[in-house]
C-alpha cells in the first residue's frame, strides 16, 4: 500500500504596504511655507528696472544680488503649485467649486509663468555681457516683456496670480482663521499699491508675505488635519490582489 505525503504549499509573503500619508501632510506643512516666503525676501534682492538698460548696469556691478533674486524666484515658482494644491486640499470639503475653480485659475498663471524666471535670468546674463553689449540686451529684454509667447506668459501671471489669490482667499473660509483667509485676499490690493501707486519693492514682499501668513495657518491646519481627512487609506494586501 502506497502512502501519498502531501507537500506542505509555502505561504505567499505578505507584501507590505507603506502608508505614506502623514509622511505627505508634513511634507505638504513645510512646502506651504516656502514660496511666497522666498519670493518675498527675493524682492530686498531685486534690481529697479523701470529703465532696463540702467537696471543691466546696476547688475554688472553687483550680479551676485541679481543671482540671489533670480535664485530665491525659482524656488517660489517650483514650490507654490504644491503650496496651492495643499491648501486646496483643506478647502475642497468646504467648498468643492470655489476651490477648483480657484486652483485651475492659480495653476495657469504659475505653470504659464515661466517667461518670468527666464527674463530673471537674461537680466544677470545681460548684467554679464561686456558694456558695448548690453544696449542691445536691453532692447531684447524689453521686446520679451512685451511680446510675443514671452508677453502672453507674463501677462496670464500677472492676471492669473492676482484674481487667483482671491478666490483662494474666500475659498478658504471657514477652513482657517479669519486672518489667514483675508490675508489671502489682501495680497491682491497689495500688489496693486506696490506697482501702481508707491512702485516699491518692499511694499510687494509686504504682499507676498501676507501669503506666507496665509499658508502658515493652512500649515498649521494640515499638520491637525487626520491621516484619514487627509486622504483614502492604502489598500490591504489582500484587497490588492482581487
Amino acid at each position: 500500500m502506497t502512502t501519498f505525503r502531501q507537500t506542505p504549499v509555502a505561504a505567499e509573503p505578505t507584501r507590505r504596504i507603506h502608508d505614506v500619508r502623514r509622511f505627505r501632510r508634513r511634507a505638504a506643512a513645510l512646502v506651504l511655507l516656502v514660496p511666497a516666503t522666498s519670493i518675498g525676501i527675493a524682492r530686498l534682492f531685486q534690481t529697479n528696472d523701470d529703465d532696463t538698460r540702467r537696471a543691466l548696469e546696476q547688475i554688472a556691478a553687483n550680479p551676485d544680488r541679481q543671482f540671489i533674486f533670480a535664485l530665491l524666484g525659482y524656488v517660489g515658482i517650483l514650490t507654490i503649485v504644491p503650496a496651492f494644491l495643499a491648501a486646496a486640499r483643506l478647502s475642497r470639503p468646504r467648498r468643492p467649486v470655489l476651490t477648483t475653480i480657484a486652483v485651475v485659475v492659480n495653476l495657469v498663471a504659475y505653470l504659464g509663468s515661466w517667461a518670468v524666471g527666464a527674463i530673471d535670468n537674461l537680466y544677470l546674463v545681460g548684467g554679464r555681457l561686456p558694456a558695448d553689449q548690453r544696449g542691445t540686451a536691453a532692447v531684447v529684454i524689453d521686446q520679451l516683456w512685451s511680446s510675443g509667447l514671452a508677453g502672453v506668459s507674463t501677462a496670464v501671471f500677472v492676471a492669473g496670480h492676482v484674481i487667483g489669490a482671491i478666490l483662494m482667499g474666500f475659498a478658504l473660509r471657514g477652513s482657517i482663521p479669519l486672518i489667514g483667509w483675508l490675508a489671502m485676499v489682501l495680497t491682491t490690493p497689495a500688489h496693486v499699491v506696490a506697482f501702481v501707486v508707491l512702485q516699491q519693492p518692499v511694499v510687494d514682499m509686504a504682499a507676498w508675505f501676507l501669503m506666507t501668513v496665509c499658508f502658515a495657518y493652512c500649515a498649521i491646519a494640515v499638520l491637525r488635519t487626520s491621516d484619514d481627512d487627509w486622504d483614502v487609506a492604502p489598500l490591504r494586501p489582500s484587497a490588492d490582489r482581487k
